[in-house]
C-alpha cells in the first residue's frame, strides 16, 4: 500500500476507497484534519492520489474520471483537543441552524456574460452564506467578541435574478476551539442555488 507522505503528487495511489469515513485508510499517528465533499458520492471508478503536501499535512484527492469527488486533508499526529476560549456564552450546541432571506438587488448581480440577464454573483452568494453562519454565533458572543469568515468551500449551482428571494440555511457541524464549521445551502423559488461549507473563527476585540 502506498505511503501518502512519500507518494508523488498526481500519481494514482494503491489505496482502497470506501463509502465509510474516512474514505481511505489513514497512516499510523495521523488524523483527518478536514474532509471536503465535491461530488455526490464515491463510485466504483474512483481513484485516489496526493493533490498537495506540506511539512505537516497531505491532501488526498478522490476523483471519478475528471470529476473531483472529495479532498481529504490528513495531518500528522493525534487530533488536537479543543481548547476553551470563553468567547461565547452558553447555548451553542451541535447542529444549531439559522435561516435568512435575502432579496437580490442590482448590486448583488454580475453581468459579465454579454446579452444575458444579470444574476446573483458568486461572491455575493458566499457573503450571504457567511453572514447566515455568523448569525448562528452572534446571539452568544461574549463581550468584545466577533467572528470572521476563514474558509469557504461552496458550489454555485443555479441562478437567482433581481427581485428573487434567496433563502440561506446554515447548520453548525463541527467545533474546533475558536473555529466553527457550517453546512450551508441556498435556494430561490424552491430551486437550489448553492451549497457547501464555510468556517467562522472567533476573535477577541480587546
Amino acid at each position: 500500500m502506498d505511503d501518502i507522505w512519500q507518494a508523488p503528487i498526481g500519481v494514482p495511489l494503491d489505496l482502497p476507497v470506501a463509502t465509510a469515513l474516512p474514505p481511505v485508510p489513514l497512516p499510523p499517528d495521523a488524523h483527518v484534519d478536514q474532509l471536503i465533499w465535491h461530488g455526490d458520492g464515491i463510485g466504483p471508478d474512483a481513484r485516489v492520489y496526493v493533490a498537495a503536501r506540506d511539512a505537516h499535512t497531505v491532501t488526498v484527492r478522490i476523483a471519478a474520471g475528471e470529476r473531483v469527488v472529495a479532498d481529504l486533508r490528513v495531518r500528522r499526529g493525534p487530533a488536537r483537543a479543543p481548547q476553551p476560549h470563553g468567547l461565547l456564552g452558553p447555548g451553542v450546541t451541535r447542529r444549531p441552524t439559522y435561516t435568512r432571506r435575502f432579496t437580490v438587488g442590482e448590486k448583488h448581480t454580475t453581468d459579465h456574460v454579454p446579452g444575458a440577464e444579470p444574476v446573483l454573483s458568486t461572491p455575493t452568494l458566499i457573503a450571504f452564506m457567511e453572514d447566515t453562519a455568523a448569525d448562528v454565533l452572534r446571539p452568544h458572543f461574549g463581550p468584545a467578541t466577533a467572528s470572521l469568515g476563514t474558509w469557504i468551500g461552496v458550489r454555485h449551482t443555479g441562478p437567482a435574478r433581481i427581485g428573487q428571494t434567496v433563502i440561506v440555511t446554515a447548520a453548525l457541524v463541527e467545533t474546533r476551539g475558536r473555529r466553527y464549521l457550517f453546512d450551508v445551502r441556498a435556494a430561490a423559488d424552491g430551486r437550489p442555488v448553492g451549497d457547501g461549507q464555510v468556517a467562522q473563527t472567533l476573535i477577541s476585540l480587546e
